[in-house]
């Protein structure tokens, strides 16, 4: 995915921040044991709150434990034992890695290309591990879903609403795999507005690349002005509102969650949520790390402090 899913460590608690690095490892050694070794180059923070979200929804209870690794042989550190949650998350990694080195092989040119290439036999095997262990349904949803978003890209239409929704539909649907009820439809919206959340978020991100290079860009497609290499400041002013749009819808989603018996994992979400994402949009946007809800107090008072700020521009 794309990476811009990260808490802000120095708001969390001791107790918040264990936690959160143990599910990253977790997920970590998940991967190596669900799909490959290899498949662990492939881990997000992205995932890692994908992780989090489907233990909050579904209450699943995770035990740690104190493990050495490759990348840390030195010194043991909390791990997540393997759950339910760790491991569909390890297995849709796993096929959307797969599908996203596909759209590059499709639509990429030089160097990318040169290394969705080298990996593609890896990432082919992780989704066949994936397969196997009965996501076939998943992994026929994805693909289907990045063919209509290809199709969509092909036709340059001049909107990021209709792409981002698209996306935004895929992570709705991973995230709410195997799930009923009114938990699915929490889960969905969650992933629907993280995901609108992400996709505008990397076509701003990465307008000015994409310009430069003469690439897909929805913000292009929109703006229809080739001449505008760099977002001037009322557009991404513009953005910004859109942005803090989804955080808003997807803050209300996680609202409705019922973590009082997980006060850490609460903890943990609502840093990514409440500081850690509004942060990511300061920088891609503004080149700055901060933003108007970095005031100290509860999440409540800064998710307050910046809906009212939403509706005053």
């Amino acid at each position: 995915m794309f990476g811009y899913v990260r808490p802000q460590v120095p708001q969390l608690k001791v107790m918040e921040y264990e936690m959160y690095r143990a599910v990253y490892c977790g997920l970590c050694r998940t991967m190596g044991t669900c799909t490959g070794q290899c498949s662990r180059m492939t881990l997000s923070y992205d995932f890692t709150l994908f992780a989090l979200a489907r233990m909050a929804l579904t209450g699943e209870t995770v035990t740690f434990k104190h493990r050495r690794c490759i990348a840390h042989p030195l010194r043991k550190r909390p791990m997540a034992e393997p759950t339910s949650a760790l491991r569909l998350c390890a297995y849709a990694s796993a096929i959307l890695a797969h599908h996203k080195v596909k759209d590059d092989l499709r639509d990429e040119r030089g160097l990318k290309r040169t290394a969705a290439t080298a990996v593609s036999p890896f990432t082919s095997s992780m989704r066949r591990r994936a397969v196997k262990q009965g996501y076939g349904d998943m992994d026929r949803g994805v693909c289907l879903a990045m063919q209509e978003l290809g199709e969509l890209e092909t036709a340059r239409l001049p909107s990021v609403d209709g792409p981002a929704t698209l996306f935004g539909e895929l992570m709705g649907k991973t995230l709410a795999y195997g799930l009923e009820g009114n938990t699915a439809k929490l889960a969905h919206a969650m992933g629907l507005h993280l995901g609108r959340f992400v996709y505008i978020l990397d076509a701003a991100d990465d307008y000015a690349e994409d310009m430069e290079k003469g690439r897909y860009n929805p913000l292009a497609c929109l703006y229809g002005d080739p001449s505008m290499t760099v977002l001037s400041d009322h557009k991404r002013q513009e953005l910004k509102i859109a942005l803090l749009n989804e955080l808003t819808e997807l803050e209300r989603a996680f609202d409705l969650l019922d973590t009082a018996d997980h006060p850490d994992l609460r903890g943990v979400l609502s840093n990514i949520l409440y500081e850690g994402l509004p942060r990511q949009v300061e920088r891609v946007l503004f080149g700055s790390a901060s933003c108007d809800c970095s005031q100290k107090g509860k999440s409540k008072k800064r998710r307050h402090s910046r809906r009212s700020d939403r509706k005053g521009e």
